[in-house]
């Protein structure tokens, strides 16, 4: 039996400070090396999660922006990916500005790069993200009169993160839209909320099941903390939850594992897959 190891990145695999320890990483590397398939399924996107993931021997494609990409670390380059419909985004980018938002706007280019388009960076939080990332975009963050979808770009990912109360009517009226999906979810290291938005196509649990079929897989065990980790779970024969996780994830879980600060995800490894 075949077993696809998938987890979540930032509050499940990563520890209090949002790095892999070094004792997840000697074990995954361990087990690696005997056969364990491995793979993460993440709100990140490739730049960040590359990073995070340097050093690590995962031998299957992962899983990023929420299912909107299936990337191959290995070969550095997308296996899959799905766009927003034209339709759609423009509905998406109405229910931002009828509320008194402006969302990033995560474009996937035909020379297999990403950019983000920008209008404005109104709280903290978000020129912090904008500082953090704008290096690793090579001048690919782009402040715009409004949001479009230049040719030969993709449109793949919509984002902001605000406050609940900020955030809430416009998750509420995205819910009446047909062609997207979104995960709505509070942040693991601030105060804030995340709304981010994707095709329909698009998912965690669609990734999975795509993943598992490229691996050739017979079945799923996941790992996870937050609310977009739910539908993950759902495609998954054996879910796990890290003991910091919101009650939702608890919830749905099969079990309830040691903390990310106390490395839950590889100590469940090291026993299952040893067994």
């Amino acid at each position: 039996m075949k077993t696809l190891y998938i987890t979540d990145l930032d509050g499940t695999f990563l520890n209090e400070k949002g790095v892999v320890s070094e004792e997840s990483r000697r074990v995954v590397n361990t087990l690696s090396e005997k056969g364990l398939l491995f793979s993460v399924a993440s709100a990140r996107s490739i730049m960040t999660a590359g990073e995070l993931l340097r050093g690590l021997q995962i031998n299957a494609p992962v899983v990023l922006m929420n299912g909107v990409f299936l990337f191959d670390i290995q070969k550095a380059q997308v296996v899959s990916f799905h766009e927003i419909a034209p339709d759609a985004f423009e509905a998406v980018v109405a229910c931002f500005r009828q509320n008194g938002k402006s969302p990033m706007l995560w474009l996937y280019g035909d020379d297999g790069l990403l950019s983000v388009q920008y209008t404005q960076l109104e709280l903290q939080v978000n020129r912090d993200f904008y500082e953090k990332r704008k290096d690793s975009f090579e001048g690919r963050f782009k402040m715009v009169d409004s949001l479009s979808v230049p040719q030969g770009q993709h449109a793949v990912y919509i984002n902001l993160v605000d406050t609940f109360e900020a955030l809430r009517p416009i998750a509420e009226a995205l819910k009446s839209l047909e062609d997207v999906s979104f995960a709505f979810y509070a942040d693991t290291y601030t105060e804030y909320w995340f709304l981010e938005v994707y095709s329909a196509q698009a998912s965690k649990a669609n990734a999975a099941l795509e993943l598992k079929t490229l691996v050739n897989a017979d079945r799923i065990t996941a790992f996870g903390d937050n609310l977009n980790d739910l539908t993950l779970f759902s495609v998954a024969d054996e879910a796990y939850a890290v003991e910091n996780a919101v009650s939702e994830i608890k919830a749905a879980a099969n079990a309830i594992l040691e903390s990310n600060r106390a490395d839950g995800v590889a100590k469940f490894l090291l026993k299952d897959f040893q067994e």
